[in-house]
């Protein structure tokens, strides 16, 4: 009995010690570590790019049940940089140009009114949205000039990948806008966006036209 007892035990006690690998609050406990590793790391504004690459390739080996530990995503996070920093520069130049055009068009510093607000505020959604597809279908080795471009192309093939994501954006928008401070969790909560609609891609049927000629004749 005591040997039995034990044994049941023993599960117990090691999820018990696991930090986040198990419990009620595993997923949530990534999600902050995550969202402040990726916030630290994207302090530069240029780094963010690669920063949010290796945050969702750790999401992903953590999902995955593989070695997922802070060092790791730091060794992710210099990898993608030295994939080519010039394009994350860029990346990093074009989304503070349409962040200083929202502002001064919210503001009504430049013309445009509501109209002008809301196409930069399409524009920088559908940015946003790419280059988080773009983050998520990074690997290791891969240079970010292919990575974009074919970021780019999930986000016009798979339009309800996108969509989803561009609901997570929203959503962690509105979070921050509520409480500003927030604002450390929600790269988080969006490389948990970005993995599950490439893992929803990956799974997700292939879309048909119709029926076939094999399906009608049956």
């Amino acid at each position: 009995m005591s040997t039995g007892s034990q044994e049941a035990k023993a599960p117990r006690a090691a999820e018990g010690r696991a930090i986040f690998g198990g419990g009620a609050f595993a997923r949530f406990g990534e999600m902050l570590l995550v969202g402040v590793a990726v916030s630290v790391l994207s302090l530069l504004g240029v780094t963010a790019l690669p920063a949010f690459a290796a945050g969702v390739a750790h999401v992903r080996r953590h999902l995955h049940s593989r070695p997922d530990g802070v060092a790791d995503l730091g060794r992710d996070f210099l990898a993608a940089w030295r994939g080519g920093w010039g394009w994350p520069v860029t990346a990093a130049a074009a989304l503070a140009l349409l962040a200083f055009e929202v502002s001064a068009v919210g503001s009504g510093a430049m013309p445009g009114g509501t109209v002008g607000l809301v196409v930069v505020l399409m524009v920088a959604a559908v940015v946003v949205v790419a280059l988080l597809r773009a983050a998520a279908g990074w690997q290791p080795g891969a240079r970010w000039r292919d990575v974009l471009l074919a970021g780019s192309r999930r986000t016009t093939d798979d339009l309800v990948g996108s969509g989803l994501l561009l609901v997570g954006v929203a959503l962690s928008s509105l979070v921050v806008w509520m409480f500003a401070p927030l604002v450390v969790i929600v790269p988080g909560l969006l490389c948990f966006a970005a993995a599950a609609v490439e893992a929803r891609r990956m799974v997700a049927p292939p879309l048909t036209r119709g029926p076939g000629p094999s399906t009608l004749a049956r």
